[in-house]
Formats: structure tokens, C-alpha cells, sequence
């Protein structure tokens, strides 16, 4: 009966997002910035990855190639601009980051519309020249909004209870937006779907994009109280270069990184590795796939606040040994599955622990950039944020490189109506077996990484003392 009455109890304060600081509406209003993003990231790294090998033409061998150049000016531009909004001083007229976020969003929004019109006519240089371009251009954009959104929430929501709180809320709208975005593919890019509807439909999902992102960075406001209290360097380009370096040799910051770029770019992607997945291998129709992807989801998000209480509680590290057995049974039987009923509970618990391993993940970059600050005095959150970029974007791609060159080497061809034998055990392999490896050599770094809950509490604390409010607020 005690069980029951504390199993209860857990469930009750799981589903309040009642840690203390900000009330419940602020950090709703904290986490609307994160989800219209989430779905751009969407349409472009899973949507148009279908599209273009599907409807377009261009061969897996070159998608990976625009990959590999996403990466490299990842590697250019990220701690560049990190470095730049570090360096920014706020404007009182026009703010720092909350007017970052505006100006960037036209050219998000104008970079996605353009990769929708390539033709299928072009050749397969001119489409992967046309593809690279207008990812430069969007990828500079995201990145920009992207620090400026985590640099604004760290400062807004100091500590790690808010901040799993607006991270578990915002994830609710970011699988919910995102999960629109992805009915696109599921319903006209896999077997008898209409593909002539894509880009009409396509384009419709922008405008409502565009209209939520208005309204969602409407209600922010860079008050100078944020920034009271914040102490930037104000060192040269050859100092902070030198920072960096400092940065990237510490042992939070290596099993940080380490641990998103083998482990979380393999969950990243799963919902593209499902795409492919569902119509090559299993050869299920668009409506299947997602009627499948839509009630994988909504058990997924149901139980999300328990993972969100139990990171306040265990810790991040516990929660990743927690998430590893699920998550290896559902590779497993993603790899193995010939019947839908059996995929329905693979994917199942990839998705669930895809969430799972996600929210457990979220506070350990913005607990490493506080820990600096208590210990150095000055807030780097724009080289910190850079760099989490530089790594955790351009080398997570990393595994799509990986995927899209296993479906070249077995012979996949997105214009073919059933795929080789071959190509089917490659797809078999690059969904299930190469992500199972990524997520287990990953916990060489999480065994490594050095914050345990307490020091993670502590952390916490110290930040909100240094912004002026009380660890007990």
C-alpha cells in the first residue's frame, strides 16, 4: 500500500513541473522558441533527405556528400558566432538575444522554401551545388538562432530544475509540431502516397511555421535585469581561440561531447532511419507508418514527465544506465522484425527512449557553462554554446554520413519501386545494428562524465545565487 501511495505521489509531482523559481506560464513561455526551431530541423534533415533521394533523384553517395561540407562549415561557423554573441553588447533599444532570434528566423524560413523547388530534371552536381548552398544559408541562420535561444533560457531559467521543466514542456509542443512535419513523409513518401501533394503541403506547413514563430518570440524581452549580473570576456580573437582550446580539454566538456556525438546522433536520427525503414524493409503504406509513428509517440510523451522527475531526482548519468536495456531490445527488434505488430513495439521503445535518453541529456551543457562561471567569474555561454554546437551538430552528422553510405554501398535506389535483397539487409543494418553500437560505445564517456546528482545540485544552487536569486526561490 506504501508503494502504491509513492508511486503515486511521483506520478503527481512529475506532471506538476512545480520546482522552484519561475512560475509554471513563464516557462511555458520559455519553451515556445525551441519547437518551431526543432521543426525546421525536421523538414530539412529528415523530410528532404527522403525527398531528395526519393522524388529528386540525387543518390544517397551525394546526400552524404552535402553532409560532409554541413559539416565542415559547422566546424567554421559555429564557434565563430558563439564566440561573436559572447562579444555582443546589449543594446537597450534593440536587446542581444531575443532580437538575435527575430532576425534570423526570414532567413530560415526562405532557405527551407528554396530546397523545396529543386528539380528532378537538374543533374546530380547541379542538385547537390543548389542542396549545398541553401543548407549554408539555413544551417548559418539555425545556428545564430539556436546559441541565441540557449544563451536566453540559461540566463532566464538559471537552474536545472527550471530547466528541465521547460525542457520537457517545450518537448511536449517540439514531438507534437515535429510529428506534423514528419506526416508529410510518412503519408505521401512511402509506398502508394501522393507525392504530387508534397510541396503544396509543404509549403502550407511553412506558413503555420512562420506564424508560430512571430508568435512565439513575440512574448520574449531582453530586460537589462538579465544581464545585470553577467560578466563577459572581453579578450582578443587570439584569446578566445586560446579559450576554446582550454574548453575542449576539460573532462566535462570531452564526455559531454563525446557522449552526443556517438550516442544522442544515433537517436537523432531515428525518425529517418524510419522512413526508409518502413518502406523498403517492411514495405508498409503511408498510413500505416503513421499510425505507427503517431501512437509510438503519444505513449512516449505520456510517460515523459517521469523522465523528467527522475533526471531532478537520480541524476543524468543514472538515467542513461536506466534507458540502455529498452533501448537495446528495440534496435534488436528493428533489426529482426518481419511483421508490423512487431515493429509497433520495437519502434515503441526506441522512441520512448529516444525521449527518455533526450531529457535526461538536456541540462548537461548549460550545468557545464555554470560551473565555469563559478569557478572563472566570467560567463562564456557564446564560445560554450559554439563549441556544444560545433561538435554536437556538425559531428552528429556524423552517423547520417554513416547511414546514407551504408544504403549506397548495398545498393539503394529511391527511384526503384522494391529495393534489393541487399539493400534491404543494408537498411536492416543502418537502422538497427549500427545506432545499437553507436548508444553502447557512448557509455564510455557517460561512465566518465563527472558531475554525479549531488554535484548537479550544487551547481544549480550556485547559479541562481550568482543571478541574484535565492536557491530557494
Amino acid at each position: 500500500m506504501k508503494s502504491k501511495l509513492n508511486l503515486l505521489q511521483i506520478l503527481k509531482e512529475s506532471f506538476a513541473f512545480k520546482s522552484s523559481g519561475l512560475s509554471f506560464w513563464k516557462k511555458f513561455q520559455l519553451s515556445l522558441p525551441a519547437p518551431i526551431l526543432s521543426v525546421s530541423q525536421v523538414i530539412i534533415h529528415q523530410v528532404f533527405i527522403k525527398y531528395y533521394t526519393d522524388v529528386i533523384g540525387l543518390s544517397a553517395a551525394w546526400v552524404g556528400w552535402v553532409y560532409v561540407l554541413y559539416n565542415i562549415w559547422n566546424a567554421i561557423n559555429d564557434p565563430l558566432i558563439g564566440s561573436w554573441l559572447d562579444h555582443k553588447p546589449y543594446n537597450p533599444k534593440r536587446g542581444k538575444y531575443a532580437y538575435i532570434m527575430k532576425v534570423t528566423v526570414p532567413f530560415m524560413m526562405l532557405a527551407t522554401f528554396l530546397m523545396a523547388l529543386s528539380s528532378p530534371s537538374w543533374s546530380q552536381w547541379t542538385i547537390f551545388i543548389v542542396f549545398s548552398i541553401e543548407l549554408f544559408f539555413f544551417d548559418t541562420a539555425s545556428t545564430a538562432y539556436g546559441i541565441a535561444y540557449t544563451s536566453y533560457t540559461q540566463l532566464a531559467a538559471p537552474s536545472k530544475e527550471e530547466r528541465l521543466d521547460i525542457g520537457t514542456i517545450g518537448n511536449y509542443l517540439t514531438y507534437a509540431l515535429s510529428f506534423m512535419a514528419t506526416m508529410i513523409p510518412t503519408l505521401l513518401l512511402i509506398g502508394d502516397g501522393n507525392r504530387a501533394l508534397f510541396i503544396p503541403i509543404l509549403m502550407g506547413v511553412l506558413v503555420v511555421q512562420t506564424i508560430i514563430f512571430v508568435l512565439a518570440l513575440r512574448g520574449l524581452k531582453d530586460t537589462p535585469e538579465m544581464y545585470a549580473n553577467l560578466h563577459h570576456d572581453k579578450s582578443s580573437v587570439k584569446k578566445t581561440v586560446a579559450e576554446a582550446w582550454k574548453i575542449i580539454k576539460t573532462r566535462p566538456f570531452l564526455t559531454t561531447v563525446l557522449y552526443g556525438v556517438i550516442a544522442m546522433s544515433a537517436f537523432r536520427y531515428y525518425s529517418t532511419a524510419y522512413l526508409y525503414y518502413m518502406d523498403s524493409v517492411i514495405q508498409a503504406t503511408g498510413s500505416q507508418a503513421t499510425i505507427i509513428n503517431f501512437v509510438t509517440h503519444l505513449i512516449a510523451l505520456g510517460i515523459m514527465p517521469v523522465s523528467n522527475y527522475s533526471v531532478k531526482n537520480l541524476g543524468t548519468r543514472i538515467n542513461v544506465f536506466i534507458g540502455m536495456l529498452p533501448a537495446t531490445l528495440g534496435y534488436l527488434g528493428l533489426t529482426f522484425a518481419t511483421e508490423l505488430w512487431q515493429v509497433s513495439i520495437a519502434f515503441g521503445l526506441v522512441v520512448i527512449c529516444t525521449i527518455h535518453f533526450a531529457t535526461s541529456t538536456a541540462i548537461m551543457n548549460s550545468l557545464i557553462i555554470d560551473e565555469d562561471e563559478w569557478r572563472t567569474g566570467i560567463r562564456k555561454t557564446g564560445l560554450f554554446n559554439g563549441m556544444f554546437t560545433l561538435f554536437g551538430t556538425a559531428l552528429s552528422s556524423v552517423f547520417m554520413i554513416m547511414y546514407t553510405n551504408v544504403m549506397a554501398a548495398t545498393g539503394y535506389d529511391g527511384t526503384l519501386a522494391v529495393q534489393s535483397a541487399e539493400a534491404v539487409r543494408g537498411l536492416r543494418f543502418a537502422t538497427g545494428i549500427l545506432p545499437l553500437i553507436c548508444i553502447w560505445l557512448g557509455i564510455i564517456p557517460m561512465i566518465l562524465y563527472p558531475f554525479n546528482r549531488k554535484r548537479e545540485q550544487e551547481i544549480s544552487a550556485e547559479s541562481r545565487r550568482m543571478r541574484g536569486l535565492d536557491a530557494n526561490d
